[in-house]
């Protein structure tokens, strides 16, 4: 079942075209799957602003403790051990890094206790998109595995295929060869 983030659907004045969109795919009790929506929100929302302001703990509070982060570059496939090594050089120099969220849809699992998603960021390499899935465990929402991708328009996508095309044959070279 889906769920939209009805606050980020007001910024940008979509309400009204998916008003009955919304209203099909309406869990069967609101109350529930509104508490959840607003609760894995606002994990996403401390994951966010906590790296904005560089609180490294506060930042990896908010992921699980087997949770993965996949980077933009395709040999960024991280443990949150891993991640957190790679990490807090950044957030020691006071300055992480900033994804604002500009749109956002979550989708539950019938009890409400996992959660996927996908949001469409405004980072400092433009338009990116996140996606992930958390999990409700102990009254927490943590996030289990967050996917950062940078978006790439179709009437470009030739020419970015061209100017990385070295760089990935030889990471399939590498790849196929194990």
């Amino acid at each position: 079942m889906a769920v939209f983030d009805h606050h980020f659907l007001w910024t940008k004045g979509l309400v009204v075209v998916l008003i009955p969109f919304i209203q099909a795919c309406s869990p069967s009790d609101p109350n529930e799957d509104r508490n959840a929506l607003a609760t894995a929100r606002a994990c996403l929302d401390r994951y966010h602003e906590a790296a904005a302001k560089a609180h490294f703990r506060d930042y990896f509070q908010c992921m699980g403790d087997s949770s993965v982060f996949v980077g933009t570059d395709a040999s960024e496939h991280w443990t949150k051990e891993e991640f957190m090594a790679y990490a807090q050089p950044y957030f020691n120099k006071g300055k992480a890094w900033s994804m604002q969220p500009l749109t956002r849809q979550f989708h539950f699992t019938s009890d409400s206790s996992v959660a996927w998603f996908e949001e469409l960021l405004d980072t400092r390499m433009k338009l990116c998109r996140g996606s992930g899935v958390m999990v409700f465990r102990n009254g927490t929402w943590k996030i289990q595995q967050y996917v950062l991708s940078a978006t790439v328009p179709n009437e470009i996508m030739g020419d970015l295929i061209r100017l990385k095309a070295a760089q990935d044959d030889s990471l399939l070279q590498s790849i196929t060869r194990k």
